[in-house]
């Protein structure tokens, strides 16, 4: 027996090292390829073979004006990636070294100015010690994250010419978000809620939104865009603008796509029961499709940015400075809310509780009755009574934490409500987590608390979801596929 499994351990590690992984169904065994061609033992990050400029693009090729010549900075030591394929500067547009030297300067950036406002450092990357960046995928217009890697595609059309994902900072930005948001709460990788994969989608935006605002050179343009009015529409709040523009011009008016960006900070759209609403609509509607939905708490996020820059403005500040201030606030309070905050399908109450429980007990109440009359206004928020009791506080920071999880199969708890859906009969991991919030003197401040039945109802619109809209299979193209009778994620895709 030990001499079997011995084979077969040499031949898996074979398998593994040819780039294939075991993927197990509730019927049979086999393996597949992995998403992309990634080395899954990658080399070190080499040092760069010149010390010639790179030529980085602050934001894409809808802006040929931003863009900085930079010698190869230094690359941050924790948490650990390698760009395949950069070997520092002085490369064309059309070599691959420069969409690899592009993705290294926005994930270093990115990295580096998580780490400034973060109290908690991220020192590793949840699902691999050194995650792979790989800056040409394979053609397709899209990217993904799934935990080993980071892969990005491009196309050569034929009208557009050769378009390159890795060309644009705010799409290598988005799919860090997902990275970072993965590694600081690995319990909402795999949670089966629409609000949590919303909410995913919402805060790698904000990462690209404050790694384009880390750069000097780009809150100067966007405040010379707008006037300093940052109502207004500007490089800051369109993102992905050169994707967005390709695919309309592919796909066409028809495909209800905004012809200008991907998607915008501007908007206000309020919060609905993302069960309630359709799976995909024009970009000017709200869908349950995540990347739409996402776009309740980006906005709101971004309301909280203009609002603090507006009051930092009455105070007397100059704009750029207050610019400054306002990116840097919001980025301090996201990072504190999302660390704290309790995963369940109620996500969206919870990240807006917690976060003005981060405003009372860490930031002395700087901007709480601003921030709640934003969270109000968008309905992320009820107005209801406090609780008058809860058990005692008895932890240092202030949260009484009840984490727990349902793994069950909808089928055996509630009526199918769609007979021809299989994954009522597939295990979920519905995110169950409760808390209850305290201020600085252990006073009851409030609560985000999930019953047994919402929680289910909540898995039902998420299983519905993906049934209908056909995102759970073993191809490369969805981000959920069945592993053993149980439903799990395989990739956050664009």
């Amino acid at each position: 027996m030990f001499i079997v499994d011995q084979i077969k351990r040499c031949w898996e590690s074979f398998l593994d090292l040819l780039g294939y992984e075991r993927t197990l169904d509730a019927t049979k065994r086999k393996y597949r390829r992995r998403r992309g061609p990634i080395p899954m033992r990658p080399k070190p990050q080499p040092q760069p073979a010149n010390n010639k400029q790179i030529d980085y693009v602050l934001n894409d090729m809808t802006t040929p004006n931003l863009r900085k010549k930079m010698l190869p900075p230094v690359q941050i030591d924790r948490p650990k990636f390698t760009v395949m394929k950069y070997e520092g500067g002085g490369f064309g547009a059309e070599q691959i070294q420069h969409q690899a030297a592009n993705c290294f300067v926005t994930i270093n950036n990115t990295l580096q100015y998580i780490r400034k406002m973060s109290e908690k450092p991220l020192t590793r990357f949840v699902g691999a010690r050194d995650l792979v960046v790989v800056p040409r995928a394979g053609k397709d217009l899209n990217a993904f994250y799934n935990r080993r890697s980071m892969q990005f595609f491009y196309i050569a059309h034929p009208k557009i010419g050769t378009i390159y994902t890795a060309d644009s900072s705010d799409i290598v930005a988005h799919e860090l978000g997902h990275a970072i948001l993965d590694s600081y709460r690995p319990d909402t990788w795999g949670a089966a809620g629409l609000e949590v994969w919303s909410f995913h989608e919402a805060f790698a935006d904000l990462t690209a939104m404050l790694n384009i605002m880390s750069h000097e050179e780009v809150l100067h343009y966007a405040l010379n865009q707008n006037g300093g009015d940052m109502r207004k529409p500007s490089v800051i709040t369109n993102l992905s603008e050169h994707i967005g523009q390709v695919i309309f011009k592919i796909q066409g008016p028809k495909s209800g796509r905004n012809p200008e960006y991907l998607r915008s900070t501007i908007n206000d759209f309020k919060y609905v029961n993302p069960g309630t609403l359709p799976k995909q609509v024009p970009h000017n509607k709200l869908a349950a499709e995540c990347h739409s939905f996402g776009r309740i708490f980006l906005g709101a996020f971004y309301d909280i940015l203009v609002m603090i820059y507006e009051d930092t403005l009455a105070k007397g500040h100059p704009k750029f400075n207050a610019l400054k201030h306002a990116r840097d606030a919001v980025a301090r309070r996201v990072l504190f809310t999302i660390q704290s905050a309790a995963v369940n399908v109620r996500f969206y109450e919870s990240i807006a509780k917690t976060m003005l429980w981060v405003e009372k007990t860490k930031f002395n109440n700087t901007y709480h009755d601003q921030i709640r009359e934003i969270f109000f206004e968008r309905n992320l928020m009820k107005n209801e009574i406090k609780m008058l009791s809860a058990p005692e506080c008895t932890s240092d920071d202030g949260i009484m934490r009840i984490q727990s999880k349902m793994n069950i199969k909808l089928g055996d708890h509630m009526l199918r409500a769609q007979s021809d859906n299989p994954l009522y009969n597939v295990e979920l991991d519905i995110p169950h987590d409760q808390i209850y919030l305290y201020d600085n003197d252990k006073n009851i401040y409030d609560s985000v608390l999930v019953s047994d039945e919402d929680a289910m109802s909540a898995a039902q619109d998420a299983i519905i979801y993906l049934h209908d809209s056909g995102s759970v299979s073993e191809g490369d193209d969805t981000p959920f596929e069945i592993q053993d009778g149980k439903l799990c994620r395989t990739a956050f895709i664009e």
